[in-house]
This record gives C-alpha cells, sequence and structure tokens, in this order.
C-alpha cells in the first residue's frame, strides 16, 4: 500500500475518532438532560429507541461509565494516531525548510486540539442538552451494543468509581434522579418565566401552589363577623328575601347564637319548598343539612379531603374552644390558589390590594400577615394573629380607630377605615427612606 493511502486511512480514522469522542459525548449530556416522564411519553406511544433510553436512565450510572470509557478511547486514540499523522503529512508539504519539523508538530497539535475540543467535546454538548429526547434516541440503542462488547470493562470501571464515592462518604447514584426541593423548583419557574415559557398568572398559580398545604383553615375562612346566617327558626318567607339579598347558595343554620350552628340551608331546599308550595309552613331548622365541622388548625388539603368525603363544599369553622370561628367554602380556598373569584350575582367587592397614586397601598384589613409580608418585604409576626387587621389591633392594645398609626420596619399601617370593631381598610405607606428615587436623580451610593 502506497505512503498516500496509508496517511489517507488514518486521516479517515482520526475523523472516526474525532466523531466517535462527539458520539460518546453527546450520548452523555443527553442521558443525564433528558426527562423520565418525556421518556415514558415516547415509551407509551412505541417511539422508536425508547425503550432503550428508558433502560439507559434507569441505569444511568452504568451507562455514563460507559461513555466516559467510549471518551477516553477516542481521546487516547486521537493522540496516539491524529497528531503523529497531521504532522506528518504537514512535514512533508513544507518540505526540507529550516524549523519544518518544529512547525509541522505544533500546527498539527493545535489542529488536532481543536477539532477534538470543539467538533468531538463542545458542539455535541450544546446540540445534547438542548435537544436531548431526539438525541438520547439516536445514542441508545448503538450506546447498547458498545456496553454490551465493553461490559466486563464498564462493570470493573463503574463499581471501582463506586468504591471511591463510598470511601468519601457519598451515596452513589441510582438511575435517573432528577429532584428538586421547593426552593430550586421556584428557580425554575422563576428562570422559566424569564425565558417567556410560563406567563405571569400561571407563574403566580404555581407560586401560591408550593405554599398552598402550609395554610390552615383559619387562614382562608369567613371570618364569624363576616359570615351571613340564619336562625332556625326563620321562616320560609323571610329565608327567601335573605337570600335574594344576600346572594348566597349556603347558610349557616344557628340556635340561640353562631356558636350552636345545627346545619346549613341549600338554596335549593328552599326553592323545592317554593314549588311543592311548603314555604308558609317551614322554617330554617326544617330545610337545614348536616354540617361539616372542622378545627380551625386544619391543613387546607386535609380540609379539602374531607368535603370531597362528606360530597360538601361548605364547612364550619370550629376554634379550641368549640365556638364558631367562621365559614370556609371551596371557593375560599381556591381563591388562595387563582385570586379573587366573583360569579355574576356577586356584589362588586373593592379590590384586596390597591396601589394608590402617592405611592400608598390600600389593602382589606383581612389580608393575611404572610401576604403582607410577600407583598412589602416584611417579617411580621403572625404566630398569634392571622391579619393585618388583627396585627394592628394586637399591636395597639385597644380598638384600633380611624387614623391610627403602627409603625413596622420601613413603612406606616394606617387605619384607614373601621367596619364596627373590625379594622376594613388599612394603607400602607412607605416612610420616606423607602421610596423609590426619581428617575432623574442619581442614586445615593453608600
Amino acid at each position: 500500500m502506497s505512503d498516500a493511502l496509508v496517511i489517507l486511512a488514518k486521516l479517515l480514522a482520526v475523523v472516526a475518532l474525532v466523531l466517535g469522542n462527539a458520539f460518546f459525548v453527546a450520548a452523555e449530556f443527553a442521558l443525564v438532560a433528558v426527562r423520565r416522564s418525556r421518556v415514558e411519553e415516547l415509551v407509551s406511544k412505541g417511539v422508536t429507541g425508547a425503550r432503550s433510553v428508558r433502560r439507559a436512565i434507569t441505569h444511568l450510572d452504568h451507562y455514563i461509565a460507559a461513555t466516559q470509557l467510549g471518551i477516553t478511547l477516542m481521546s487516547l486514540g486521537l493522540g496516539w494516531l491524529g497528531e503523529p499523522t497531521l504532522g506528518t503529512l504537514l512535514e512533508r508539504l513544507f518540505g526540507h525548510a529550516p524549523g519544518s519539523r518544529t512547525l509541522a508538530v505544533t500546527i498539527a497539535f493545535a489542529t488536532i486540539t481543536a477539532l477534538h475540543i470543539v467538533i468531538g467535546e463542545l458542539t455535541p454538548k450544546s446540540v445534547a442538552l438542548q435537544h436531548p429526547e431526539r438525541t438520547s434516541l439516536v445514542v441508545a440503542q448503538p450506546l447498547a451494543a458498545f456496553d454490551l462488547v465493553f461490559r466486563p470493562a464498564v462493570l470493573a470501571l463503574n463499581g471501582a468509581g463506586r468504591a471511591v464515592t463510598r470511601l468519601l462518604g457519598l451515596r452513589p447514584p441510582a438511575g435517573h434522579e432528577l429532584v428538586h426541593s421547593a426552593e430550586e423548583l421556584k428557580m425554575l419557574v422563576e428562570a422559566s418565566g424569564r425565558a417567556g415559557a410560563l406567563e405571569e398568572s400561571e407563574r403566580e398559580i404555581i407560586y401560591r401552589a408550593f405554599d398552598f398545604a402550609d395554610f390552615a383553615a383559619h387562614e382562608v375562612m369567613v371570618p364569624r363577623t363576616e359570615m351571613v346566617a340564619v336562625a332556625a327558626d326563620t321562616p320560609g318567607s323571610a329565608l327567601l328575601r335573605l337570600v335574594r339579598d344576600a346572594g348566597y347558595s349556603r347558610y349557616p343554620v344557628y340556635e340561640d347564637s353562631l356558636d350552636q350552628v345545627i346545619g346549613i340551608l341549600h338554596v335549593r331546599d328552599l326553592l323545592d319548598a317554593v314549588l311543592e308550595n311548603r314555604l308558609e309552613r317551614v322554617t330554617a331548622r326544617d330545610l337545614a343539612r348536616e354540617a361539616l365541622f372542622v378545627p380551625d388548625s386544619l391543613p387546607v388539603d386535609e380540609l379539602l379531603h374531607r368535603m370531597r368525603e362528606q360530597s360538601t363544599t361548605i364547612a364550619v369553622v370550629l376554634d379550641e374552644f368549640g365556638g364558631t370561628a367562621g365559614l370556609v367554602t371551596l371557593e375560599n380556598v381556591l381563591e388562595r390558589l387563582v385570586g379573587s373569584l366573583r360569579d355574576e350575582f356577586e356584589r362588586e367587592r373593592e379590590p384586596e390590594v390597591q396601589p394608590l397614586p402617592d405611592g400608598s397601598t390600600l389593602i382589606s384589613g383581612l389580608t393575611l400577615i404572610s401576604d403582607v409580608n410577600e407583598m412589602f418585604g416584611l417579617d411580621l409576626d403572625d404566630r398569634e394573629y392571622d391579619t393585618i387587621g388583627g396585627y394592628i389591633f394586637g399591636t395597639l392594645g385597644r380598638l384600633p380607630k380611624p387614623g391610627d398609626v403602627v409603625p413596622v420596619t420601613g413603612y406606616d399601617l394606617r387605619v384607614e377605615r373601621m367596619d364596627g370593631r373590625r379594622v376594613d381598610r388599612v394603607r400602607v405607606i412607605p416612610r420616606p427612606e423607602r421610596r423609590e428615587p426619581a428617575d432623574d436623580q442619581p442614586e445615593s451610593s453608600e
């Protein structure tokens, strides 16, 4: 065989080694990046290669060892064959010029290194990370064949790696693990939002879902002072007028006081009485259905479970003394996820949070302290009080009145309006040092 053919064969071998290195790099990054849930979906659709991908990510550490063995073999081959072959070819091209040997070796080394890094490493890595599904489907079966041929070496290397990992006090990886903490998931949601993959409303719902299980019944309920309830001996005609004026579909029915709720009146039962001409002969007691009672400390996820079990969407919330603390409906729970809900018959309500032109913010006295902390970057203690109105009440130590101010870090909480003995509206006023500098004023440096 002529020298030209030998050099050509060696050059083709160099190209093959670079491409082989690219294959193993792409396989490694694709198997790490691909989502198991997406792979299971592809398997269920019968996509070619999906089962091989699932097998690979199930035994990920083994297949990563296989890719590392492949990368090492390709790199050693390039070092052994690539530089000498290209150096010899360049040296012939340069002839017998002074320093041709040194120049040829230098150029050959730089060229092989560049090919190895750009084509054999960076490009396949970028492709695999941007298209992990397609890449993993392409590489999974050839990688399985490579693993079959070199399995003894792969098992030995993987076992040695696991032993070293244990010596370092670390747990060897088990399969395709992609577990994130709640904070990491929030960071992923934030990054997805910045990239435009999630709308602002979608991000808000996801954020609320993270905190959903942390809420208790007393944090989502309608407080006792806001409940619309009916006495047990209220006649049917009066009930009809109440329903027309209040606009709700269910009402607690009580004996003597709200602490003695005996059931729930459903508007449908009242309509049945009207259609059957029994309205004048019935009272709220006659129409009341069994009520679901829950403690005020019950987590909302357990509350939903109780509602499903009882086939109801309303529950009476009891305090630690057995008295009525409030009323909670399925709508109240959903509002923690999707925000305020209002049907076509419900009266227009003031917004819970209303930014004002002067930079202050008007909020409802029933706004949860946890929400206020999140909105304004505060750290108000919510262990004794649930709402900002309750916090103001407790801080003042007396019945608040309009104009009362409670200073907190960077803000003043001013009572704007009372509803009987309840704080109805609160204005959150930034102190001068918390106000944003004007656009035409340079920010002061500290």
